[in-house]
Parts: structure tokens; C-alpha cells; sequence
């Protein structure tokens, strides 16, 4: 914090003074938000291997996660309606009163599938005009009807450095698995808590869909067979007479390492744009179930860790080549990103059914 000695303002010109920053600090929080909206136009987030403008704005700009939802959801309102800039900074309209409307919109279209005319929100921001953030929600509530609920929404709170609190809302048919899972493990555990609970039910999912773990049981297994293998061809040899193992002996260790040699080749082209099951586990495996895409600038490479997808680096139509060398994991969004650098943003949009047609 910067030391700044505020003793000789007298009480009119501190107020004044107060009132032109605080009229400042609203006009920069527009300036962010129009140099947030251009990052996105130009994808850079996406560029600099973050998955999502929220993430980018967290992790790289420093960010809180309220502070960056609510700057988020104010620019996507803001470009609807470039008119409320003025009200933005008079201050009748906050960047929370914003987002709160904004987030309210949203829901509305992901319970009902019907999306807030522009009419119906330019009404809403002139009721919500000068309100506080508890006036809003009264409006809020008022007006979006169909979102009422006696449930408490989903939440997540950090109760110290290794212990996070989490709430959601279980239906009875719920209820009756978790009880089922605690009948079934009984034996296991006579009465777990739903810390350990959750740890079993992860572990047992993790098992069965993870690809690293997949391919780490696969790995050892083939390990336990070699040495199986090993131990019943030693047993064979061990039965067989002298000489013949007296003349097995005699392989010359450069001959050994000759035979090896001529086994690594480098891959042909492969016969198909998929890549085998064998390859896949290899790329899943070495990326460890995240996002392989690195900003080549900062060496970034993004967290993302869902969605997925296999990816040629050179596309199969000019290489012929599927395997692991050419491939990469990467989240949906920079998949696309590569997508629109080999094809263009125009095609890829066409492609995706955003064209203007």
C-alpha cells in the first residue's frame, strides 16, 4: 500500500478529491472490461493456455474469483448494451448489480431453455437502477419466478489449508445408493463417514475410467507376466542337459545387442486418422490427464484436466501419421483454437454452425 500523507486536505477537498477517484475508478473498471472483451476477440487467453477468460483472469491477472465472475458477467452485459456505460459511471448501476442480473438471465435460460429478450433486460436494469445488492435480489426474485427454491444451491468453503466444506442437495434416490454402498462395504468399514465414503466411491471410479492408471495396471501387469515368463524359461532351461545349455551360453553378447538394434525403427505412416488403443494410453500417460497445450511465449501450459480430446500436432490429411509423436491431449477449447490456426476462424465457425450463413 502506498504511504501517502492525507493531513493537509481539508474536509472539503478530501470529499472532492474522493469523489473524482472514485468517478476514475469506475471509468478504469470500463477500460478493463473493454480490454478484457478485445483478449477475447483475439483468443489470446486461449493463446497463452488458458481454457477460459474466468481462469485467465484468476490465475494471470491475480484476480479473485468474484472479483473476476463479476467483471466477466458486467462486459458480457455491457456489450448487449454499450448505453449503460454512462450509468456505470455515475455509479446507478454497479458492477454487482450487474452481474447479479446477468447471472439471473442465465439461469433463467438453463431451467427454462428461453432466453431474456433485450427488451425485457434493458426493464430490468432501469427497476435495479440506484438498489442495493439486497433491493436487487428482492427484485430479482420478484421477477424471475421459476428460479425460487428452497434448496440451497450447490457451495464449496475453505475451512482451513487441507480441509474444504462442501454442501449440495441429495434427493432420496441418492440417499438410498449412498446407504447401498454402505451395506455392500460393511465389512470394510462398519459405519464411514461421507469424507470416507467419497474417497472410496473416487477411488473406485478412478480405477476403471483414469487412462494413467489404466495404462500403469496394464504396465505392471506386464511386468508380473515377463517375470512369470522369465522364471518358466529358466526352469525349462535348467531341465535341459548340458551340453545343449552349454551351447546356449555361448551366444556372444554382441550378436544380443545386434538383434535389438535391428528392432527400432523409426514408425511408417499410419494406416488411419485414429490412433490404437496402445498409442493412446502412451499420450494420455505422458500428459498425465491435462491439457497439453504450452503458450510458447511463456511456457505456460494449461490446468484444464476436462474434455479431453486426442489431437493431430500436423493434421493427418499432410502427414499420414497418428501416432504418439503427432499427437496431443488437449481440452476442448484448444482444440478449437488449433482447429481455427490449420482451417480458419471462418470455416470452423461455419463448421460449427456460427456463420452468418
Amino acid at each position: 500500500m502506498l504511504n501517502i500523507s492525507l493531513k493537509h486536505y481539508t474536509n472539503e477537498a478530501l470529499i472532492s478529491e474522493l469523489h473524482i477517484l472514485v468517478f476514475q475508478e469506475r471509468t478504469l473498471s470500463l477500460r478493463v472490461i473493454a480490454f478484457l472483451r478485445e483478449v477475447q476477440c483475439r483468443s489470446l487467453h486461449i493463446e497463452m493456455g488458458y481454457v477460459s477468460l474466468f481462469t485467465f483472469c484468476v490465475e494471470e491477472l491475480k484476480y479473485s474469483e468474484g472479483a473476476a465472475y463479476y467483471r466477466i458477467n458486467t462486459m458480457q452485459i455491457v456489450e448487449e448494451m454499450p448505453e449503460i456505460k454512462q450509468a456505470i459511471e455515475t455509479g446507478e448501476l454497479s458492477m454487482t448489480t450487474l452481474s447479479m442480473v446477468q447471472s439471473a438471465c442465465k439461469a433463467k435460460k438453463k431451467k427454462t431453455k428461453i432466453k431474456v429478450e433485450l427488451k425485457d433486460k434493458r426493464e430490468l436494469l432501469e427497476a435495479v437502477k440506484g438498489k442495493s445488492k439486497k433491493q436487487t435480489e428482492a427484485i430479482l426474485h420478484d421477477h424471475f419466478p421459476e428460479l425460487r427454491s428452497s434448496a440451497k444451491p450447490e457451495s464449496e468453503k475453505k475451512l482451513s489449508d487441507d480441509l474444504i466444506g462442501i454442501f449440495f442437495n441429495a434427493d432420496p434416490e441418492l440417499m438410498k445408493k449412498f446407504k447401498e454402498i454402505k451395506d455392500l462395504t460393511a465389512h470394510q468399514n462398519p459405519s464411514p463417514s461421507y469424507q470416507e465414503l467419497f474417497h472410496m466411491m473416487s477411488d473406485f471410479m478412478l480405477e476403471r475410467i483414469d487412462p494413467v492408471r489404466k495404462a500403469k495396471r496394464k504396465a505392471e501387469r506386464q511386468v508380473k507376466l515377463k517375470v512369470h515368463g522369465k522364471d518358466q524359461q529358466r526352469e525349462s532351461e535348467e531341465s535341459k542337459d548340458k551340453i545343449q545349455r552349454k551351447g546356449e551360453s555361448q551366444l556372444q553378447p554382441c550378436e544380443v545387442e545386434s538383434t535389438v538394434e535391428s528392432t527400432v525403427e523409426i514408425p511408417p505412416p499410419t494406416p488411419s486418422h485414429h490412433c490404437s488403443a496402445k498409442t493412446e494410453q502412451v499420450i494420455w500417460t505422458r500428459a498425465q490427464s491435462h491439457c497439453e497445450h504450452v503458450d510458447n511465449k511463456t511456457g505456460h501450459r494449461c490446468s484444464e484436466t476436462r474434455r479431453l480430446q486426442l489431437d493431430h500436432m500436423i493434421q493427418y490429411a499432410v502427414s499420414y501419421d497418428s501416432s504418439e509423436h503427432n499427437m496431443q491431449l488437449l481440452c476442448t477449447q484448444h482444440n478449437l483454437y488449433r482447429a481455427k490456426q490449420w482451417f480458419g476462424t471462418p470455416f470452423m465457425e461455419q463448421r460449427m454452425g456460427r456463420g452468418s450463413g
